[in-house]
C-alpha cells in the first residue's frame, strides 16, 4: 500500500522555502568546513541562527548550539544536522613539496577525481594546490599502470596534492603534517538542475540549511517545548562531538536532519518526498517517533519514504548507541551519489524542512 492517500498534492520544488534553502545552501557549501576545521562554516552559522535564538553559543566540542525558549521545558527536543564535510588530512610534506594525504571520513579518490582542492593553511587562509593521481602514459614502474590495467583500485595512499610550492615555502605559508584539504570553492559552489540541487557536502549542509529556516519559525512563534539546535561537528568519524552535546544540554529526544542515500536496495527514489529512517547500521530509531512523523507529514499533505539503511551512522543513531540520548528520529532528504558530487531534489529538501517544523510543534 503507498504511504499517501490518491489525492495527496506535491510541493513545486521551487516554492518560496526552497528558494530560501537553495540561498543558505549557496552560503554553507562555499565555506570550508572538513573534520576539524570548521571555522569557516562557524561564521555563517552563527550569523544565520544567533539573532533568532533565545541563546547561542559553540560548545568545548565545536557545535554551534541554539536555545529557543518554549511554553514549557519538561521535555526538550534536540535537532541536529551536521557542520563538517569530507576532507582530507596532509600525512606527510615530501622533499619535493607534494602532500601526502590520507582520507578524513569515508571519502574514495573515485569521488572526487583530480581537481583544484584548497589546503586550509594555519591563518585561515587558503593555498591552492592540485589532487593528482599520476600520468597514464607509463610502465608497471609506476603505480598507476595497475590502476589504468584494472588490477587495482586507486588508492590515497597512490595520491597526492601539489601546489607547486617548495616544503620551506609550504611551511612559511602555514601548510604542514595536519593540515586539511578540501574541493576548491569554486567546485563547491551548488548548481540548480532543473528540480534538482548539486554539489558537494549536501551532507549535510542541506540539514544545516533546513535548520536554519526551522530557526526563523521558532523565534517567531515558541514552539510546545524547549528546542535546542545542535549543529554539530565531526559527524563524519563518528559523531562523538554530538554525544558530547548530547550529555550536557538537557534533552528528551534527538531527531537528525540527513542526507538519505537514494537507491533501489532501500525502495528510496530521489524525488520530494522526504524519507523517515527507522533504522540504520548503528541503531533502531524509535518507532513513535517515525510513525507520528509520517502522521504529520500526511497531514500537511506530504507523502513520505521509509527508510532501512546499510552502511549508514547519524548523529542521533550513534547518540542512543553511546548512551547519550533517550529518543532518536531521523527525517531525511532523498541524494544521489552520497559522499560525492551530491545531487537531490529541492522538493524533497522543502518537505523535510516542513516535516521537521511540524514535529518541532507537536506536543
Amino acid at each position: 500500500m503507498p504511504d499517501h492517500p490518491p489525492q495527496v498534492r506535491r510541493q513545486s520544488p521551487w516554492t518560496d522555502h526552497a528558494a530560501a534553502i537553495f540561498s543558505h545552501l549557496d552560503s554553507l557549501c562555499r565555506a570550508h568546513s572538513p573534520v576539524g576545521c570548521e571555522r569557516e562554516i562557524d561564521t555563517v552559522i552563527l550569523d544565520a541562527i544567533g539573532p533568532a535564538a533565545t541563546r547561542i553559543w559553540q560548545d568545548g566540542a565545536s557545535n554551534v548550539i541554539a536555545h529557543f525558549a518554549g511554553r514549557r521545558n519538561d521535555a526538550p527536543l534536540h535537532l541536529t544536522a551536521h557542520k563538517d564535510e569530507l576532507g582530507l588530512i596532509v600525512k606527510r610534506v615530501e622533499p619535493d613539496g607534494r602532500l601526502r594525504v590520507q582520507a578524513l571520513g569515508g571519502l574514495y579518490p573515485f569521488k572526487w577525481g583530480e581537481g583544484l582542492v584548497d589546503v586550509l593553511a594555519d591563518d585561515g587562509g587558503t593555498v591552492a594546490g592540485v589532487l593528482s593521481f599520476g600520468s597514464l602514459h607509463v610502465s608497471e614502474e609506476s603505480p598507476i599502470e595497475k590502476v589504468k590495467a584494472g588490477r587495482e583500485a586507486m588508492i590515497w595512499r597512490n595520491a597526492w596534492v601539489d601546489c607547486k610550492r617548495s616544503r620551506t615555502d609550504l611551511a612559511s605559508l602555514g601548510v604542514h603534517a595536519g593540515s586539511k584539504v578540501v574541493p576548491a570553492r569554486a567546485r563547491k559552489v551548488p548548481v540548480v538542475l532543473g528540480d534538482y540541487v548539486c554539489g558537494h557536502a549536501l551532507d549535510d549542509k542541506g540539514g544545516v540549511a533546513i535548520l536554519i529556516e526551522v530557526a526563523a519559525r521558532l523565534a517567531h512563534e515558541p514552539p510546545p517545548q524547549d528546542t535546542y539546535l545542535i549543529i554539530s561537528s565531526m559527524e563524519e568519524i563518528g559523531s562523538g562531538s554530538a554525544i558530547y552535546a548530547t550529555r550536557t544540554v538537557p534533552g528528551d529526544r534527538l531527531i537528525a536532519v540527513e542526507i538519505v542515500p537514494a537507491m533501489p536496495e532501500y525502495d528510496i527514489v530521489n524525488d520530494d518526498r522526504p524519507v523517515i529512517v527507522y533504522a540504520d547500521s548503528s541503531n533502531v530509531y524509535d518507532e513513535a517517533v517515525a510513525n507520528r512523523a509520517a502522521t504529520l507529514a500526511h497531514g500537511l499533505g506530504i507523502d513520505v519514504q521509509r527508510g532501512v539503511l546499510a552502511s549508514y551512522g547519524s548523529d542521533a543513531s550513534m547518540s542512543k548507541r553511546a548512551g547519550a540520548a533517550p529518543s532518536i528520529g531521523l527525517f531525511g532528504f532523498p541524494t544521489e551519489n552520497t559522499h560525492g558530487y551530491e545531487i537531490a531534489h529541492l522538493g524533497g529538501i522543502a518537505n523535510c524542512l516542513e516535516v521537521v517544523a511540524a514535529y518541532a510543534y507537536d506536543a
